[in-house]
């Protein structure tokens, strides 16, 4: 059965906007399994099929497929380091404490002999959850190397696990946002609800395969009813102040950029850390490591 994933189309006084949003990896690999109609009057040659696989990786059917599951190119290194940059996080674990009551789980003996009312224990009051949406635009530059993106992605995913041991549920959402002349493409796709533990075998793919980029999110582009040609490159990057204005991404969000934006070099994973925190100034929502004490010392 064909999945149709929310499409708004509106206009202002700069662009006609196309956001699509798609609620999962699944509807996103249905959508496409459901081979949407090519605009062909803006888009003669099909890029997603016919890109050279040294730039675009696998082809489009495998590229589809791994929404689900099983990319593996690059993933042994990629967990090495991002083990590497765990052990120098320091968690902190939230118990409760057991405190007088007069309704509680088991008595508290001596408030029982000294006729106190709280005669009984129970546990404080659990701390009410915080959620933070956290927004990754996976498009970018061809001057951004394999390694500045696979070390985007590790800093995305421990950027999680701080949070969350901070008591701080994250949304996560991936998305490309480009444009071309007076038109605007948004694909957002969710990858993680805040009650979801991180699976890094389901993120890993979006956030660090080359195929994901240049064959899935360009077979959804493909899809739509642009009215502009969008040439050779199939459009220009947005900027962030763009991104945030029609993407409603204000300063409580957390927006995570290209790498090179971020100032992400893809040599040193503590180095790059350092600088990926400092850009995001978070030191007063989390206890953000001192990722500069391990960098490697250059000769």
């Amino acid at each position: 059965m064909p999945v149709t994933p929310s499409l708004q189309i509106s206009r202002d006084e700069k662009f006609r906007i196309y956001r699509i949003n798609f609620k999962s990896l699944t509807e996103l690999e249905l959508y496409l399994k459901g081979d949407p109609e090519v605009n062909k009057s803006v888009f003669k040659t099909q890029k997603s099929i016919y890109l050279l696989e040294d730039f675009a990786g696998e082809p489009l059917p495998a590229a589809i497929n791994y929404c689900h599951g099983g990319y593996e190119t690059g993933l042994g290194v990629f967990l090495r380091l991002k083990k590497e940059l765990e052990s120098v996080n320091v968690m902190k674990t939230n118990f409760r404490r057991s405190v007088p009551a007069v309704v509680g789980s088991r008595p508290h003996v001596p408030n029982f002999v000294a006729g106190t009312p709280k005669t009984m224990f129970r546990l404080d009051k659990a701390k009410e959850k915080k959620f933070i949406d956290m927004y990754i635009n996976l498009a970018y530059s061809g001057e951004n190397t394999d390694e500045q993106i696979r070390n985007r992605g590790i800093l995305t995913l421990n950027l999680i696990t701080l949070f969350e041991s901070n008591g701080i549920g994250v949304n996560l959402h991936a998305f490309e946002a480009s444009y071309n002349y007076e038109e605007l493409f948004i694909a957002d796709v969710k990858l993680k609800r805040p009650d979801e533990i991180i699976n890094v075998g389901k993120c890993y793919y979006p956030l660090c395969g080359k195929e994901f980029i240049r064959r899935v999110l360009l077979r959804v582009k493909e899809s739509m009813p642009f009215m502009e040609k969008w040439g050779l490159g199939y459009g220009a990057v947005l900027p962030e102040t763009l991104i945030r204005k029609y993407m409603g991404i204000d300063d409580k969000k957390l927006l995570i950029l290209a790498p090179d934006e971020m100032g992400i070099k893809g040599k040193d994973i503590y180095e790059d850390a350092a600088v990926f925190f400092e850009r995001l100034n978070l030191s007063d929502k989390i206890s953000i490591p001192n990722y500069k004490n391990h960098m490697k010392n250059e000769a």
